[in-house]
């Protein structure tokens, strides 16, 4: 028998035990890889080539057996602990949400929340994240500027036709959470390109920031943007992805960049209108009394509720004078923690930030643990968008109230931010599925489209 087809012979014995049919080219490399390194370690020790071969595929062991074994290894995985966990968000969300309406009931407040779209929502976002669960995530590594331009595409085509809430794009600001596992693909695409690659991360981070100031009010939107944008590229830099000095180019990303936004903010160039400046300009000093500014009014008012909570069990201020306070009519949405500290006590809230920073550290184990490149990144970018919603909103919620506020992931009421919060959801466990199916995709510098010549 030939040599290529004794080897040929072993690898499609191995391979037909693998269940997984994208696995097998895998496998198959790295057998074949195994094969010649102990093919060639026999050859230098005097044997005659044919006969090398045939002692290091019996080396391998029985083929039947070593597929079997890598069959366990090579196969489809599924982040239970992670689904475990949002299933329990979704769950306290919507026992939450229940509570914040017969307490609205009994006080005679009639702004209630229907839970019946709320579920809704969560049946759409669960079918969209089993779309993107069964969805190759490795498309964000070779086409990552072609699936940025069609996200960015969206937003201007959406731009002229969507709804207008005071005048900011409705529905944009969770749809723009979208760009930050994209982000990955696109770090993924200039990696090895030295200082070039890290200016060219930059300027896709500063384009969508730029589209979105035009479009969005919130700008915890386009800050949070730029800001996880930065700290994903801060991460491929500290792990030597350009081949540049690891110094050197986190001064460029943390040193101009920063400074050309904060220069426009505070100049008031472009980028925000003027209510928006004169609430960065007196941030700290809101943050620091509350009471003396009007802007303040809502984080004096969580303070009070707050400092009276108990440890165990209702508030003393849970009554008819916490709805005259004026923050009663967010509560589904912007102030359920608040609400479940004042309803259940400080342990409940506890609870609540407790479980939800273990998300999102399961989160980052899952990213760090890829070892393909691209998949640790995509990774990365899809904790960014939870941890930056969450953190904001939990920091909100004990009364430092930073920028606008945002959504609790999987907890607060909204339809479409739980739609988009499924979405990337569906994309991390996508990186979790495919670890150890298929090897690291390339860059696809050019898209193409092959089509055979009709004669």
């Amino acid at each position: 028998m030939q040599q290529h087809d004794q080897k040929q012979e072993y690898l499609e014995q191995v391979t037909t035990q693998i269940r997984c049919k994208k696995a097998r080219a895998t496998v198959a490399e790295e057998i074949s890889s195994h094969i010649e390194d102990q093919k060639a370690a026999y050859i230098e020790e005097g044997r005659e080539e044919e006969s090398a071969l045939a002692m290091a595929i019996e080396q391998m062991g029985n083929p039947a057996e070593v597929g079997r074994q890598l069959n366990k290894i090579h196969k489809p995985k599924t982040a239970w602990r992670i689904l475990l966990l949002v299933i329990i968000l979704c769950s306290m969300g919507i026992m939450a949400q229940i509570s914040i309406n017969q307490f609205m009931i009994a006080n005679g407040n009639s702004s209630t929340i229907n839970i019946g779209k709320h579920i809704e929502g969560m049946v759409i976002g669960i079918a969209f994240m089993l779309l993107m669960y069964f969805t190759d995530y490795s498309i964000l590594g070779r086409y990552p500027k072609i699936i940025w331009m069609i996200l960015l595409a969206a937003v201007v085509a959406y731009a002229p036709f969507g709804p207008r809430v005071n005048g900011q794009l409705f529905y944009l600001h969770a749809y723009a959470m979208l760009f930050l596992p994209a982000f990955g693909g696109i770090v993924y695409a200039y990696r090895k390109k030295g200082y070039l690659g890290i200016l060219k991360c930059l300027l896709f981070c500063l384009m969508v920031a730029l589209v979105e100031i035009n479009y969005i009010s919130q700008c915890y939107v386009y800050l949070g943007l730029v800001l996880s944008s930065l700290i994903i590229l801060s991460i491929a830099i500290l792990m030597n992805w350009f081949g540049t000095s690891k110094w050197k180019s986190l001064a460029v990303v943390w040193g101009w960049s920063p400074t050309i936004i904060l220069t426009a903010i505070i100049t008031n160039t472009y980028l925000l209108s003027s209510y928006q400046t004169t609430r960065l300009q007196n941030l700290f000093q809101v943050i620091l009394h509350p009471d003396l500014y009007p802007e303040g009014y809502q984080m004096n008012v969580i303070r009070q509720i707050l400092s009276g909570a108990k440890l165990f069990g209702e508030s003393p201020n849970l009554s008819v004078e916490s709805q005259s306070l004026g923050y009663i009519t967010n509560l589904n949405s912007d102030y359920i923690l608040t609400f479940v500290i004042e309803k259940f006590g400080l342990a409940a809230g506890i609870g609540v930030i407790a479980l939800f920073t273990i998300f999102i550290l399961a989160l980052i184990r899952t990213s760090l643990v890829q070892k393909k490149y691209l998949g640790k990144f995509v990774g990365i970018g899809c904790t960014m968008v939870f941890a930056m919603q969450g953190g904001i909103y939990i920091i909100s919620n004990l009364g430092f109230r930073l920028i606008s506020q945002v959504n609790l992931p999987f907890v607060s009421y909204g339809r479409t931010s739980l739609i988009v919060n499924f979405i990337v959801l569906g994309v991390m466990l996508s990186v979790f599925r495919n670890t150890s199916i298929r090897e690291e995709v390339p860059y696809q510098q050019k898209f193409r489209v092959n089509m055979d010549r009709i004669k």
